[in-house]
């Protein structure tokens, strides 16, 4: 129904003004009535028992009498012989019955007993039912008289005064309710402009709200938000061209061996053939692989399972390559069972396994420890081999990334590394990499143990 805040914002805080008027006009009316009416009939009533008394003991003309009361802000009402007359400011209704006093001691507490109205306050109702009354005998006439203030008189410069505040008070309240109805919502209106700017594509918005509530908050969020788009957006970005040039790498060179192949003839080409294919095969697979796992991270199934036979399969698998390069295992691993994604720490470890085959010398040492250590299981490899510099260590789970970005001849697209931070991350553990150029490499991964 209404569409801009500040419109909402206003039309709450007026209802919210107004119901808080009409509640606390019924209480003050219930407060009145149960607490402050009986003391008033009490005091009206003494009034009235005072002039009686000075009346009835004294030689005075009545008519003054009763028109000396009504110039101190009463009005007054009496009868005499079914006669009525009033005295002071009219009463806007006369129903008070007739006989209503049957002695010449009875009171009529008309204030004490009128009946309670929700939304009418009895002090205001200007009728001769709310009045105090009793019977006098001046010169032996005798009168009834009904006595109440006259409220309308006596605070008449004070209702206008209290008007005139009221409607400042409401006119001042609308136009501060306007403005600080701006002032709350010009934030949100900054931080639509900056999610729009931020669904252009354009991620370096300034922060433009600053404050410590919680629209400060949600701006800070957004501007976190958004530097955080830009980095995985630049990341994407990276990604992708990597991708293309990965992929582009080994077709453009499949191409040029199969062009060189037709002018020649010669069929040794094949075997250039054969490597440029299983770099991309491979590639294809990592990224396969890559998807994969970051499509598991909701769903990663996790099942214990025993270490020893997970690293005897992986020695078996890795044995040949072993062999070729002369390369003297050891293994040292613990009677214990793993909790995680047994296929993707296969793929993990493998990879680690797989680059320190690689970049081993010929009869070479390699090292694979498997223990608990406290919570956590730790898995280490180690190989005295061609180690790697600082440089590429620092960037070594970066997608991508290769030393020398010439070589050819080592089958290797990059992805290796980060995919075993992928999946290491996704068990909860941590892997940490020592290496130094012609000493070896050292990598350690742990991983929570099952309790």
């Amino acid at each position: 129904m209404y569409k801009k805040l500040s419109t909402r914002f206003i039309i709450a805080t007026l209802l919210m003004m107004t119901l808080s008027s009409l509640l606390g006009f019924i209480l003050t009316n219930v407060y009145y009535h149960y607490t402050e009416k009986p003391k008033n009939d009490a005091r009206v009533t003494k009034i009235l028992l005072e002039q009686k008394d000075f009346a009835e003991t004294h030689n005075i003309d009545a008519v003054e009498m009763f028109s000396e009361i009504a110039s101190l802000n009463f009005q007054v009402l009496t009868v005499k012989d079914g006669e009525k007359k009033y005295y002071g400011t009219p009463f806007r209704k006369d129903n008070v019955p007739l006989g209503t006093l049957e002695s010449d001691d009875s009171i009529y507490h008309g204030i004490a007993d009128r009946e309670f109205n929700l939304f009418i306050t009895g002090f205001f109702d200007n009728e001769t039912k709310n009045t105090v009354g009793t019977k006098m005998t001046i010169n032996d006439e005798t009168y009834e008289v009904y006595l109440r203030p006259d409220v309308g008189n006596s605070m008449g410069e004070f209702r206008v005064f209290l008007a005139v505040l009221l409607i400042l008070v409401v006119v001042f309240s609308i136009v501060f309710v306007f403005l600080s109805s701006k002032l709350v919502t010009l934030p949100v209106v900054r931080l639509s402009e900056q999610t729009r700017e931020i669904q252009k594509g354009n991620y370096d918005v300034s922060q433009s709200v600053v404050r410590r509530d919680e629209i400060g908050t949600l701006a800070r969020e957004m501007q976190a938000m958004s530097e955080s788009i830009k980095q995985h957006q630049e990341m994407n970005e990276r990604f992708v061209a990597n991708v293309s040039h990965e992929i582009q790498s080994p077709i453009s060179n499949l191409l040029l061996l199969l062009e060189r192949m037709k002018e020649t003839g010669d069929l040794s080409y094949i075997e250039s053939m054969e490597h440029q294919s299983t770099r991309l095969s491979n590639l294809t697979k990592q990224l396969l692989l890559l998807a994969s796992i970051e499509q598991s991270e909701q769903t990663l199934e996790k099942e214990p399972f025993g270490a020893k036979a997970f690293i005897k399969d992986l020695v078996y698998t890795y044995s040949y390559l072993l062999d070729q390069k002369d390369i003297f295992l050891v293994t040292d691993v613990n009677d214990i069972e793993l909790y995680g994604n047994e296929n993707l720490l296969y793929t993990a470890l493998s990879n680690i396994v797989n680059n320190a085959i690689k970049f081993s010398y010929e009869g070479g040492e390699m090292n694979i420890s498997l223990k608990q250590i406290g919570k956590y299981v730790e898995i280490k490899v180690r190989d005295n081999g061609k180690g790697m510099s600082e440089e590429m260590r620092r960037h070594l789970f970066e997608r991508f990334y290769k030393a020398n970005q010439k070589e050819d001849h080592i089958p290797s697209n990059g992805l290796g590394m980060s995919i075993v931070q992928e999946i290491i991350d996704l068990h909860d553990g941590t892997i940490d990499v020592w290496s130094k150029e012609k000493e070896g490499t050292v990598v350690t991964m742990k991983i929570p143990h099952i309790s």
